[in-house]
């Protein structure tokens, strides 16, 4: 299931300013999920470049048609979240700034001076953790209906990951090859990207420390995507480090392929 890769332009816009506690009463959470999108504003761009470098190698049209759809579809998953981190930092939080440009620095420092083995393989392990993520917060039917602006776009985000589950994958394999080195480039990527996440986190807690006294939440106010259970998701997880693993036999549940079809309806019309 979800096996064809749809570039769409999503409509979606954001208020000048958008409150960064996004789910009211929880901070920790919020400033989570923040985390995620200010990171991908520096992770994508390096993805894309990792698979533009790539592609003078690649001699299969499948997986070279993949690979273009890919880097179409990271191209406009950055560009609209970072209209809603703009919103998102006119809150404060002046230390984001450091951080940001930590990351960036580091971005650009592996494409220019890392081998291109080594940036095939972070990407890779990006996307096989992301993937695994994903489905167990989303499946089997994403995050429900009735959504926030902001929430329909980490779902349009998310589905498309889904969709190009396989790219980096096939990618390496197809490039450069080899397990042991996919995996230990793999764990570290893991690692280094979900370190800066959880520093972004923790600052902006610190800054915007949660409220002894928990708020009443308001009516109708968005849900955070539940907390995927670890000890559930650990057969999921250690199927990544596999020598067998291949994104290619991850099974998808059906109610994303309902999801997807719901934003290339809304998806805008382009020539």
């Amino acid at each position: 299931m979800l096996d064809t890769i749809t570039v769409r332009r999503m409509p979606f816009a954001f208020s000048e300013e958008i409150d960064p506690v996004v789910f009211p009463g929880d901070h920790a959470r919020s400033f989570g999920l923040i985390a995620g999108s200010l990171l991908l504003p520096h992770l994508e761009p390096y993805l894309i470049r990792s698979m533009k470098a790539a592609r003078p190698h690649v001699r299969d049209p499948e997986i070279l048609d993949g690979l273009d759809r890919f880097a179409a579809q990271e191209g406009h998953h950055y560009r609209m979240h970072m209209k809603f981190n703009a919103a998102v930092r006119r809150a404060g939080f002046p230390g984001l700034e450091a951080l940001e440009k930590e990351l960036s620095d580091d971005y650009h420092r592996f494409s220019r001076e890392r081998s291109l083995r080594f940036n095939l393989a972070y990407a890779e392990g990006f996307e096989a953790l992301s993937m695994n993520a994903i489905k167990a917060m989303m499946e089997p039917d994403g995050f429900g209906e009735d959504l926030p602006e902001f929430m329909q776009m980490f779902e349009w985000h998310f589905v498309e990951e889904l969709e190009h589950r396989t790219v980096t994958f096939d990618v390496y394999d197809h490039v450069v090859g080899g397990y042991f080195y996919r995996l230990f480039v793999g764990a570290w990527a893991q690692w280094h990207f979900t370190r800066w996440m959880r520093r972004v986190a923790a600052y902006m807690l610190k800054v915007c420390p949660q409220p002894k006294t928990p708020g009443t939440e308001r009516d109708g106010a968005p849900r955070p995507p539940r907390q995927p259970n670890l000890l559930a998701q650990l057969p999921m997880l250690l199927r990544i480090y596999s020598p067998t693993y291949t994104p290619h036999k991850v099974e998808i549940a059906p109610g994303m392929e309902r999801l997807a079809r719901k934003y290339s309806e809304m998806a805008l019309k382009t020539s």
